[in-house]
């Protein structure tokens, strides 16, 4: 597709960094929105929060993609990109798990309520999930096994990158297009939970993340059967495996949150 958007002389602007800076801000506006809005968090508290839990993020992102990536041994034979995030490669699985840490010793410092916090992250998550997809579309990376000779060959049934400067390893192939339909569970897990939220239906401090923890992991599990990930274990991905942690981990949650911070119906 269009991995570079700007090049002047040696100096080049890729697609992936530019949409994954939308994604990003868009995701803080929603967050703080429904901060205010339901959770009744003052917007410098939050924000403040926030930086930290990104830096996280970002960090749990980048060195989850560098393990599970069949290169890794390029990023420890040149560590000077290990860093290079605007180049391609963060995992949204490892950047779940390194901004919940963060988050829990971020809410600590900042007397905040954890799971209020994590209840108001997960509309900004799973939109911002949905827009940042389009940068490994544009990138190349995230891309599809190929499709057989049955399934329809036009897109976007099928995405095929030409371009030697995109992150796909396979050119000129049409494969299946992995990055939009994860964009579009991304979208999708967005709405549903506005739905819940605005229909009043959450019981406990927690419930929206919970629920965002189960319709997102549903389907990033699904499209994983048709994304290209060479790296397997008993044949599951790594993001499959992480999806079945996130299910239980919300089923834990669920359980414990359910008795614990309930939320009544007249507050």
């Amino acid at each position: 597709m269009y991995p570079v958007l700007i090049t002047l002389g040696r100096f080049s602007i890729r697609t992936y960094g530019v949409i994954v800076a939308i994604a990003t801000i868009t995701g803080i506006f929603v967050a703080l929105h429904y901060a205010k809005t339901y959770q009744g968090i003052d917007e410098d508290s939050f924000l403040n929060f926030t930086i930290w839990t990104i830096i996280g993020g970002i960090l749990g992102a980048r060195i989850f993609w560098i393990l599970v990536s069949p290169g890794a041994d390029f990023y420890f034979k040149n560590p000077q990109h290990i860093l290079a995030v605007w180049e391609g490669g963060l995992s949204f699985e490892g950047m779940l798990l390194g901004g919940i840490v963060t988050a829990f010793f971020a809410a600590r410092h900042y007397k905040l309520s954890f799971f209020k916090l994590l209840d108001s992250a997960a509309p900004a998550l799973a939109i911002g999930y949905g827009i940042g997809k389009f940068a490994c579309f544009f990138n190349g990376c995230c891309h599809g096994i190929v499709v057989p000779q049955w399934w329809p060959h036009f897109f976007p049934f099928v995405n095929v990158f030409t371009d030697p400067r995109s992150e796909c390893e396979i050119l000129n192939k049409p494969l299946y297009p992995t990055q939009l339909l994860n964009s579009l569970g991304g979208w999708i897990t967005f709405f549903v939970l506005i739905y819940f939220v605005r229909k009043g239906r959450p019981a406990y401090h927690g419930n929206v993340f919970v629920i965002f923890s189960f319709v997102f992991s549903a389907f990033l599990f699904l499209v994983d059967f048709i994304r290209y990930i060479p790296t397997r274990f008993l044949s599951l991905t790594p993001n499959q495996w992480s999806a079945l942690g996130f299910v239980i981990f919300a089923i834990v949650l669920d359980r414990i949150l359910r008795k614990s911070l309930p939320i009544e119906k007249n507050s």
